[in-house]
């Protein structure tokens, strides 16, 4: 999340870095009503993993952050164990989707902007971009012969 859109929901929400999350990918599942479109959420997979922010939450601020992400209804926070680019294991905290479908939702142009920006504020590295555009692709339709 890029610095003034978590300042808005957490005002003394501290950057810690950035960090890779193992075990999930990067997915368009979800419409977001204020975007329009698709928005970021991560599904479940093994082989996969995802870059993103580690951020240092005030106890006393988790309560908004929670509500603003819907959680518990829309979302749902659920413990990970990221790792820092040093190579250190931090136990974190992400919100994913409570009810996944696991359709492809095409995200706004404004939206892929906006994650972007947040990539590259962040000091996350190159790959991350990758992964966005790879995520923002609409999957390839099957067809039985």
């Amino acid at each position: 999340m890029d610095p003034t859109h978590m300042r808005q929901r957490v005002t003394d929400a501290r950057v810690v870095g950035p960090a890779k999350l193992a075990g999930f990918r990067l997915e368009f599942s979800v419409y977001s009503t204020e975007w329009k479109g698709g928005a970021a959420n991560l599904g479940l997979d093994e082989k996969a993993h995802v870059w993103g922010v580690l951020w240092e939450v005030p106890e006393d601020e988790l309560n908004g952050l929670d509500a603003y992400q819907g959680h518990p209804t829309f979302f749902r926070r659920k413990d990970v164990t990221v790792e820092t680019t040093a190579g250190e294991p931090v136990i974190a905290w992400t919100h994913r989707v409570a009810h996944q479908e696991r359709s492809y939702v095409r995200p706004t142009d404004a939206y892929l902007h906006r994650l972007r920006s947040a990539i590259r504020l962040q000091g996350l590295p190159p790959e991350a971009l990758d992964i966005v555009d790879d995520a923002a692709r609409p999957p390839r339709p099957t067809i039985a012969t």
